[in-house]
C-alpha cells in the first residue's frame, strides 16, 4: 500500500470515530462497526456465514475495528437505531412493510442510517426486484429509485470502482435513493454478498457470472466501500480530493 492508500485509510479510520458522535441515535456501537441484517417474514437470510469472511477483509483492508458477530434485527428491534448500517437480502417475495414500520425506517434513514438492500437471486426477473420496488415506491413516493452515477461517492470512498460487480452481474450499475442530500438507501441486483460465499475449506462456492474472478474482486471491492460510504458520508466528494481522485480515474 503507497502513501496515498495508507493516509486514505487513516482518514477513514478516523471518521469512522467521527459518525458515532455526528448521528448521536447510533451511539450503541462503542466505536466498532457492526454488521447489522433485517429479519422480516420470508428468504431474510441466504448467507448466514458470508460476514465472517467480510470482516476479515474488512479488517485486514482497513483500519475499522468490527464486532466479530453481525447484529440481526427486527423492524421493531430498539437495537435498530445502533446501527448505522442495514442490510436487506432476499431470494423470494419482500413482504409489505406496515405503516409504522414504514414510519420507523424513514426516521432512521433521516437520522443518518444507510440502508443496503440486494436481491441475491441472481435472476433478471424476479419476485424480489418487483415486490421491493413496490414497497420501496412506498417508502418514498415522492423519491423514486435512480441510477447512481459513476461520480457517486460510494465508487470512491475508499477504492476507486470502475465495475460494478457481484456473483451474477444483472446490472452494471447500483440503484439509490437520496434523502436530505445524502444516498440512504442503496440498492444492487448482482449479488455481491453471495460472491463472498465459501465453503469450510476456503474454496469459494459459487462462480461469478460472466466475468469470474476478476468480477469477484470488484464485488470485493464495492462491499468495502459500502462500508466504508456507511461510516464516512461524501467525503469524497469533497474538494480536497478531488484532483487525486481524477488524477487515478485517468
Amino acid at each position: 500500500m503507497n502513501i496515498k492508500s495508507r493516509s486514505i485509510a487513516v482518514i477513514s479510520s478516523a471518521l469512522v470515530l467521527i459518525s458515532v458522535s455526528v448521528f448521536p441515535a447510533f451511539g450503541g456501537q462503542q466505536d466498532r462497526f457492526v454488521f447489522t441484517q433485517l429479519k422480516y417474514d420470508g428468504d431474510w437470510d441466504p448467507y448466514p456465514e458470508a460476514w465472517q469472511d467480510i470482516r476479515a477483509f474488512l479488517v485486514t483492508t482497513t483500519s475499522i475495528d468490527a464486532e466479530p458477530a453481525r447484529r440481526v434485527v427486527e423492524m421493531t428491534d430498539k437495537q435498530l437505531f445502533s446501527s448505522p448500517f442495514l442490510v436487506i437480502l432476499g431470494t423470494g417475495v419482500f413482504p409489505r412493510f406496515s405503516e409504522k414500520d414504514r414510519q420507523t425506517l424513514r426516521r432512521y434513514l433521516s437520522n443518518g442510517g444507510l440502508l443496503f438492500v440486494e436481491d441475491s437471486s441472481g435472476r433478471r426477473n424476479s419476485e424480489f426486484d418487483a415486490s421491493f420496488r413496490a414497497e420501496a415506491a412506498r417508502l418514498f413516493p415522492e423519491i423514486p429509485l435512480r441510477r447512481l452515477p459513476p461520480e457517486h461517492p460510494l465508487y470512491r470512498s475508499y477504492y476507486l470502482v470502475r465495475k460494478v460487480g457481484g456473483r451474477r452481474l444483472c446490472n452494471d450499475f447500483m440503484e439509490g435513493i437520496d434523502l436530505g442530500g445524502r444516498t440512504v438507501l442503496i440498492y444492487s441486483r448482482n449479488d455481491l454478498v453471495g460472491a463472498w460465499g465459501k465453503d469450510r475449506f476456503g474454496n469459494y462456492l459459487w462462480e461469478c457470472s460472466p466475468g469470474g474472478q476478476e468480477q469477484r474482486f470488484e464485488a470485493e471491492k464495492l462491499t468495502m466501500n459500502l462500508i466504508m460510504y456507511s461510516v464516512t458520508g461524501t467525503y469524497k466528494s469533497d474538494a480536497i480530493h478531488k484532483q487525486y481522485i481524477e488524477q487515478k480515474l485517468r
